[in-house]
Order: structure tokens, then sequence, then C-alpha cells
């Protein structure tokens, strides 16, 4: 902080007390600033972020093991700042929170694909994000599969590691992303409810029968992550989702 400018500590809570109330229980989050030099803050809570999640898919417990989580916590908020420089630069008109996060998400899949040379962690964040909303569907505000869905099955690693700039990657994947409209969310918000809580006992197959094939498209490889493959399948067909693609 004693090494920030006096315009830009104006901007900032005053105390320790202060950072800690706007922080709250988060395991991070970002303060963007008006300055010529320093475009945000970003605070970090090692001990709010996890090392692994639980989720309970139909009456059994199963663990995901998250690596690296400080430093995709770290890649994610600066991506934040990221989305208001796409926003300045044109790319972007003013954004809803939804898009805030899945571009934060995007630049996190790019700089982690050019930092380690591998998408492990990138799926690593796809599949949370799937997880997250198993566990909780108040988490569809940071479901940003669907469109990690399209920028992982458009770009291989040689092909994201080849733009040098998030600029860049976003200037060329933009144009042909598919964003979906908030019923289409809510829709999915429903069904995902449906599928995943431990609350939901009443068996209804048909239930949002022509959202099913794209909810099979987004969760399944996460399925597999957890259950395997043949308790994917399993899962799948209880769902009467196995028939749908």
């Amino acid at each position: 902080m004693a090494n920030l400018s006096t315009q830009v500590r104006r901007q900032l809570p005053q105390t320790i007390d202060g950072l800690n109330h706007a922080m709250a229980r988060r395991g991070a989050m970002v303060l963007p600033l008006v300055d010529t030099e320093v475009s945000g803050l970003i605070l970090i809570s090692p001990s709010h972020i996890p090392q692994t999640i639980l989720v309970d898919l139909s009456g059994e417990l199963h663990s995901f093991p998250l690596v690296e989580s400080q430093k995709l916590t770290l890649w994610h908020e600066l991506g934040h700042l990221q989305a208001a420089v796409l926003v300045d630069k044109g790319l972007m008109e003013g954004l809803t929170d939804y898009q805030h996060e899945w571009v934060a998400d995007c630049y996190l899949v790019w700089r982690s694909a050019r930092e380690t040379q591998g998408l492990d962690l990138a799926w690593q964040q796809y599949h949370r994000r799937n997880i997250d909303v198993m566990k909780d569907v108040s988490f569809m505000s940071h479901w940003t599969v669907p469109v990690l869905s399209q920028l992982l099955s458009r770009y291989n690693l040689e092909e994201l590691t080849r733009f040098a700039t998030f600029d860049a990657l976003m200037r060329d994947f933009l144009p042909q992303l598919e964003q979906a409209n908030q019923d289409t969310l809510d829709e999915f918000s429903s069904l995902i409810h449906r599928s995943f809580s431990t609350q939901a006992s009443l068996h209804l197959p048909s239930y949002m029968y022509w959202r099913k094939p794209a909810l099979r498209q987004y969760f399944e490889s996460t399925l597999v992550s957890l259950l395997g493959r043949d308790g994917a399948n399993l899962w799948l067909q209880e769902q009467s989702m196995l028939m749908t693609l």
C-alpha cells in the first residue's frame, strides 16, 4: 500500500479491517482503480481458497483436487482487469457481471496455456465451474462453461499459445462466440438443480428434455473425471441423457 500513489490510496479502504470487510469470506477479489499506471488491486486470502472440492452424486461423496489453485485465482482476477481493457479498446460493450466472469476465465485459459504449455489447468477450471453448480445452483453466476466449452473446442494448445496477447485471442474468438441469453441460462439453472440437487427426489425423465443434449455436452467430461467412464454412463442413463446426443 505504501508504494501506491496518494490518488490510488484514496480509492481503497483505509484500514486492514476495511480491506477484510471488502473481502468478506472470498478467496480473492479485484478492486478496479482510476489511474494511469495501476489498473487495479487484487486481494487474495489463501485460507479461503480451497485445495479440493467435494460433491454428492447419487448419494455418494466424490472429491476433486485443485492444483495450483492460488495461481489460478490470481489469473482469474487479472482476467477481470483484462475485461475492462477489452471494453476500453471497443472489443466489447458494457459488460454484465456474467460476461465479466467468462472473460476472466477465458484469460485464465489463455494464460495457463502459455505459462504451462498444457491445458490441464484450463480443464481443471472447467470442471470446477461444473462441480460448483452441481453442489449449489446459486453458483450459476460463475458457470462459465458454455463459453469455455467453445473456447476449448475451437483452439488446441498450439493455437492458444500462438496468440501473443489476450486481446489478439479475443479479437479472433468473440465474432464466433455464441452467447446464451438469460432465459437460456435460467433454463439450464432449473435443469441443473433438478439433475444434481440431493433434494430433487421426484424423477421426471422428460423435464426440460430440449436442454438435456447440451447439458450432457457440458457435463460429461466432468462426470467422467469424478465417476470414471462407466460411472458417468450410469449417471447419464439414470438422468435420461445417455441417448440424447
